[in-house]
């Protein structure tokens, strides 16, 4: 029999006790369009689910497209912000939990039509290895939106220092051929799209 009853129903509390978050953003990109018939109606509504249970985490995303028609997938990548708090000595590197496939810090999600524009992926924290950090926060680094066509959408979402990809708040279209055209500036502020994972 159990020795300790009292230790046996507190691990199973532990087991079944998880915490959920869900971030919605409207990417309203229409208005920049309005020249481009063909690319007026990739509105979409990003929403993020993240799941918290012991060591485990995951995060969820699905696209809800304005025109389900002329989108093939998007393409996501998120980043790990290494410090909670720049002002803190350089000892509190945030680590965060190792995503399958794609280790700790960045991770990347597709969401394709096939899939109802639905994905998730999951990660793993590792209680003996302590970053000393309480939060994970996580921003949208790149957001592709593939369309049917063969065309490309790159939404500035972030700052991106290599300059291959916009700052936001503006918005790129890649042609078949690779040529990029500058359409504009979305009201997307840079790292707004983001969400955050307690420890």
């Amino acid at each position: 029999g159990l020795r300790n009853p009292f230790k046996a129903s507190f691990l199973l509390l532990i087991l079944f006790c998880s915490t959920s978050s869900t971030y919605e953003y409207e990417v309203n990109l229409s208005e920049i369009y309005e020249p481009n018939e063909a690319l007026n109606s990739i509105d979409v509504k990003l929403v993020f689910t993240t799941k918290e249970s012991n060591e485990r985490v995951s995060l969820q995303v699905q696209g809800y497209p304005k025109n389900f028609e002329e989108i093939e997938k998007y393409s996501l990548v998120f980043d790990l912000k290494f410090r909670e708090n720049y002002e803190t000595d350089i000892q509190s590197l945030c680590i965060g939990p190792v995503w399958d496939i794609y280790g700790p810090g960045e991770v990347s999600i597709e969401l394709k039509k096939v899939n109802n524009f639905k994905n998730t992926v999951n990660g793993e924290v590792n209680p003996e290895k302590n970053d000393g950090c309480d939060n994970y926060y996580y921003y949208l680094r790149f957001l592709t939106i593939h369309l049917t066509n063969g065309e490309q959408v790159l939404v500035g979402v972030a700052t991106d220092y290599a300059k291959i990809y916009p700052d936001a708040p503006y918005i790129w279209l890649v042609n078949k051929n690779n040529e990029i055209e500058e359409l504009g500036a979305t009201k997307i502020e840079k790292y707004s799209l983001n969400f955050e994972l307690s420890k």
